[in-house]
């Protein structure tokens, strides 16, 4: 329940900071590119998306019901992120591929193993 909680915090976290700042966020994420209007425009879009599904999670665990659907629109989610950024590629500074293929990668892991531990 603890693991749970702070996955859905984690994500509600990352989408306001998205959502406030999409430009800093762009730029820590993806570089220079990051600032461009468009890239803000789709930041602020992950951050409603990962906003939602920790509010998701939390509303699941209030009301006693099964995370498992918002856990696996999760793990979805992040491994569309983890996909496109890999498909990047050369376009990202590589510190920063790394950076991203990174944190999608860990929270692609932390949804599946918090999945896999959830009571069907």
């Amino acid at each position: 329940m603890k693991s749970l909680k702070l996955y859905a915090i984690g994500r509600i976290a990352f989408g306001v900071a998205s959502l406030a700042a999409p430009a800093v966020m762009g730029r820590m994420m993806t570089g220079a590119g990051g600032e461009l209007p468009d890239a803000q425009a789709l930041l602020r879009g992950i951050g409603g998306r990962d906003i939602g599904l920790g509010l998701g999670v939390l509303a699941a665990l209030r009301a006693g019901a099964s995370t498992r659907p918002w856990l696996v629109a999760g793990v979805l989610a992040d491994a569309a992120d983890f996909a496109g950024m890999a498909g990047a590629g050369r376009h990202i500074p590589p510190a920063k591929r790394w950076l991203g293929l990174g944190g999608a990668g860990t929270a692609v892991t932390a949804g599946v193993s918090l999945l896999v531990s959830s009571p069907r």
